[in-house]
C-alpha cells in the first residue's frame, strides 16, 4: 500500500511538472488579425501595420496602400487626416468635426477572468457634481451588504450620519439587504462619475450615486426584462450609455440615459460567455466594432451605433498549436495550477480519453511485456501516460502480487 500511494504521489507530481515543461517548449501565443469596418468600404477590412507598404487588406484579398488605408477608414484614423488637412466634413450625411468623433469613440474590454475575481468589499463613492473641474478623491469608502457604511479613511470610523443618510434612502427606494455585487468605475481618472450599480438580494439593479453630498437611488427596472449576471460601468464622453450589462442567457445589453429613465439596448452579436470569452468593443461614431475571442477562435462583428444592429460578420477558427495536439496523446491525465480565464492559482485536473493513441498503447504494451500479469501496467499508463510510467520506473513491482514462500 505504501508503494502504490508513493507511485500515486510520484504520478502526480510527474502529471503537473512534465506537462507544464513540453507546454513552455511547445506553445505559440495565438494570433489574431486586427480587423476593422470601413465606413466607405462597407466591410470589414484586415489591418496590419507591420506592412508600411500595404497595411490595408479587404476579405477578399484586394490590399491598398498607406495613404488609400488613412482615407478608407477615416473613423479610425480622424486625427492623422486631420494633421494632414484630409478630414471630411460628413460621411452618409452625417457632419464630422474632431470633437463629436472623440465624443463617439471608446475602448471597452472585459475579460474571463473577471467573472472568477472575489468582488472588492470597499468601494471609492466620488461625488457626481464636483464644485470644481475635476475628479477629487473622497475621504471614505464605503460597504454595501446587509446595510451600507461609510468608512473614514483617516480614523478608521464609521461616518454615522452620512452611513444614515444613504441607508434611509435605500430603504425608501424598497432596496432589498444583503447586496449579491455591485459594480462601479474606481478610476478618478474620467470626465464624470456615475456612481454604483447594485444588484440586491431579488436580483433587481439600483444605481447609486452621489449628488451634492445627497443620496442619489433609483431602481433600473432591468430586472423586469433580463435575468442579470453582471454590469460593468463605463462612462463615455457621449453620456448616452451607464455601461454593459450581461444577461444570464449570454446577452450583451447597453443601459442607456434616456433623460433620467432607463433604457436597455441589446447588441446584435452571439451569446456572450462570461467565464471563457473575452469582449473587445471599439466604437466610433457610426460603427461598434466588436471582436468576441471565444476557445473556438474569434467572431468580429460590426454593429450600427445608433441602433446596434449587426451590418458584417467574419469568423477566424482557433488554430491548435504543437501543445494542443500532443497535450492529449501523451497527457491524457495532466494536472495545473493555472488557467486563461482566472488570475488565480488553484489546482486543476485535466481527463482526456487516449486509448486508442498509438504511442501511449505501444507504450502500455511494453510495459506489459506479453503477460497477463502485468495488465494492470498497461492500464495504469493508458489512463495517467507518460507520468504514469515514469511512476512505473521509478516505483517497480507496485502492481506485482506477493506470493508466500512454501
Amino acid at each position: 500500500m505504501k508503494k502504490l500511494l508513493l507511485a500515486l504521489l510520484v504520478t502526480a507530481l510527474a502529471a503537473w511538472v512534465l506537462p507544464a515543461l513540453v507546454q513552455k517548449a511547445t506553445r505559440s501565443p495565438e494570433r489574431y488579425p486586427f480587423i476593422y469596418y470601413s465606413s466607405l468600404l462597407r466591410e470589414l477590412c484586415v489591418i496590419d501595420y507591420g506592412d508600411d507598404d500595404e497595411p490595408l487588406q479587404d476579405l477578399a484579398g484586394k490590399r491598398y496602400t498607406t495613404a488609400q488605408f488613412d482615407s478608407l477608414l477615416p473613423l479610425l484614423n480622424y486625427r492623422q487626416l486631420m494633421a494632414d488637412g484630409h478630414l471630411p466634413d460628413s460621411i452618409d450625411g452625417i457632419a464630422i468635426t474632431p470633437p463629436v468623433l472623440h465624443a463617439a469613440s471608446f475602448v471597452f474590454r472585459r475579460y474571463p477572468a473577471e467573472s472568477d475575481a472575489p468582488p472588492p468589499v470597499l468601494h471609492v463613492l466620488f461625488e457626481s457634481m464636483p464644485r470644481r473641474v475635476g475628479i477629487e478623491m473622497p475621504g471614505d469608502v464605503f460597504r454595501l451588504d446587509d446595510k451600507i457604511e461609510f468608512i473614514d479613511c483617516r480614523d478608521n470610523r464609521v461616518n454615522e450620519e452620512k452611513s444614515a443618510r444613504f441607508q434611509q434612502m435605500l430603504e425608501r427606494r424598497d432596496y432589498h439587504f444583503p447586496a449579491r455585487w455591485n459594480a462601479g468605475n474606481p478610476n478618478p481618472r474620467k470626465a464624470y462619475d456615475e456612481g454604483y450599480f447594485s444588484l440586491d438580494a431579488d436580483g433587481r439593479l439600483f444605481h447609486i450615486k452621489m449628488v451634492n453630498g445627497r443620496p442619489y437611488v433609483r431602481d433600473t427596472r432591468a430586472s423586469e426584462t433580463v435575468d442579470i449576471a453582471a454590469f460593468s460601468v463605463l462612462e463615455v464622453a457621449s453620456k448616452r450609455f451607464y455601461g454593459f450589462l450581461f444577461g444570464g442567457q449570454g446577452e450583451v445589453y447597453i443601459l442607456e440615459a434616456n433623460d433620467g429613465a432607463y433604457h436597455l439596448a441589446r447588441l446584435d452579436i452571439a451569446p456572450f460567455d462570461l467565464h471563457h470569452d473575452q469582449l473587445t468593443i471599439m466604437a466610433n461614431l457610426l460603427y461598434w466594432n466588436v471582436a468576441v475571442t471565444t476557445p473556438a477562435g474569434r467572431v468580429y462583428y460590426a454593429l450600427r451605433s445608433d441602433d446596434l444592429a449587426r451590418v458584417a460578420e467574419h469568423r477566424v477558427a482557433h488554430a491548435p498549436d504543437t501543445w494542443e495536439r500532443l497535450a492529449g496523446r501523451l497527457f491524457p491525465l495532466r494536472l495545473t495550477l493555472e488557467a486563461s480565464n482566472s488570475a488565480y492559482i488553484r489546482p486543476r485536473l485535466h481527463l482526456a480519453l487516449a486509448w486508442m493513441h498509438a504511442p501511449l498503447a505501444l507504450l502500455a504494451v511494453a510495459f506489459a511485456g506479453g503477460c497477463w500479469r502485468r495488465l494492470l501496467y498497461a492500464i495504469y499508463i493508458l489512463i495517467a501516460g507518460i507520468p504514469g510510467a515514469i511512476a512505473l520506473l521509478v516505483m517497480p513491482g507496485i502492481f506485482t502480487l506477493k506470493t508466500k514462500k512454501k
